[in-house]
């Protein structure tokens, strides 16, 4: 049970990441039809999609330490935003790619 609560927590998270992605999206489509920009929907995904999960993991830690002050350890906090920040790099740019074998 433990296996398929897992899952479904994180099909619902990618669900509300894909949501939020596309309001996202949606919204600054309609600001650079406004301004009459060019709007260039790929890159706009890639880089809120590198951008997302340091967002996210600093409301996480807000959240945390609203609820249990002193409760995060500082070297472990600042490993997990570098892992993140590198993460995001590496999306946006393109530096590493896994490919599958076939």
């Amino acid at each position: 049970w433990f296996f398929l609560e897992i899952c479904w927590v994180n099909f619902d998270m990618k669900k509300i990441y894909q949501q939020i992605i596309g309001f996202l999206v949606k919204n600054a489509k309609l600001r650079a039809e406004e301004k009459e920009i060019n709007f260039n929907e790929e890159k706009f995904i890639k880089k809120h999609e590198a951008l997302l999960p340091i967002i996210f993991f600093y409301v996480l830690i807000w959240i945390l330490n609203l609820i249990a002050p002193g409760i995060l350890v500082m070297e472990l906090y600042l490993i997990i935003l570098l892992v993140l920040i590198i993460r995001g790099l590496n999306h946006y740019f393109g530096w590493i790619k896994i490919l599958k074998k076939d």
